[in-house]
């Protein structure tokens, strides 16, 4: 296995995790349609930025398409995340939604490009659990009539976004980032204006910049990953970023991990030993 691959995965994994922990931070006291918005937009106006600073060629119409669709997931995977959080306890959805993100790629990988190895197959199958055990929490229930549709549709929504960027060509990495978090942010602008009254972000506008930045960051270390390896190894190790989040909430804001999310991290290191074999 390409070690290469390996290492851009995990750190697409602890930049979204970044951008999870500062999006949420921010969601504290704005809106989270305005933090999805204005975040998506700062990613979108540095990536822009980067592509004309490295000269890099403008993409094809098939890469355009795949980068367009899979910003329209992205955007329709947080709205319904946001709708089965908003339904219900947040700790019984997440681990629904973050499951079937690493699960889709994981298939997809399978079919696209060959069964994995056996050791490959347990290290998904360990990183599957680390991944439930760190969004979810003991004592918490599903509500199956209003939030594990909302839930599935997240994680699908999420999962083809990996897939779909996963196709971009090979050397192209910031017009196509561009053009999906365009998509993204598009759409939750819209839905902010019609849905909200306020427009500013107050003085979480540091945050939210942050949240945006380390997302794009984790866009282009998963496309990094992706190129360099399988499908499904990028997948699956780019989904591992619920770990980064609750590390990063206890080392900034001091959060207990408990002995659920302490099982959760241990299980997600021996996912990465096995998936890198």
């Amino acid at each position: 296995m390409d070690s290469a691959a390996t290492f851009y995965g995990l750190a697409s994994a602890f930049a979204w995790g970044a951008g999870d922990f500062y999006g949420g931070y921010a969601s504290k006291a704005v809106h989270v349609l305005r933090v999805v918005a204005f975040s998506q937009t700062v990613g979108f106006i540095l990536l822009v930025g980067l592509a004309v600073a490295v000269g890099e060629p403008l993409p094809g119409v098939a890469d355009l398409g795949w980068a367009a669709a899979a910003g329209l997931m992205s955007g329709v995977g947080l709205i319904f995340y946001y709708a089965a959080l908003s339904r219900g306890e947040m700790g019984a959805a997440a681990p629904v939604t973050g499951v079937l993100t690493a699960v889709v790629p994981a298939l997809a990988g399978s079919l696209l490009e060959g069964v994995p190895s056996t050791l490959q197959a347990a290290g998904f199958f360990l990183a599957f659990v680390s991944i439930g055990l760190t969004t979810g929490s003991s004592g918490m229930r599903l509500s199956v009539n209003s939030q594990l549709g909302f839930s599935a549709v997240a994680g699908l929504g999420f999962g083809l976004f990996l897939v779909l960027l996963g196709q971009v060509s090979e050397g192209l990495y910031f017009y196509p980032l561009s053009v999906s978090r365009m998509i993204t942010a598009g759409l939750a602008a819209f839905l902010a204006k019609t849905l909200l009254n306020t427009k500013s972000v107050g003085n979480a506008f540091t945050k939210i910049a942050a949240a945006g930045v380390f997302d794009t960051g984790g866009s282009f270390f998963y496309l990094l990953s992706r190129q360099a390896g399988r499908l499904d190894v990028a997948g699956v190790l780019s989904s591992l970023y619920p770990v980064s989040t609750v590390m990063l909430a206890k080392a900034i804001l001091h959060e207990k991990l408990g002995k659920q999310r302490t099982a959760a991290i241990a299980l997600a290191a021996a996912a990465t030993t096995l998936i890198n074999t």
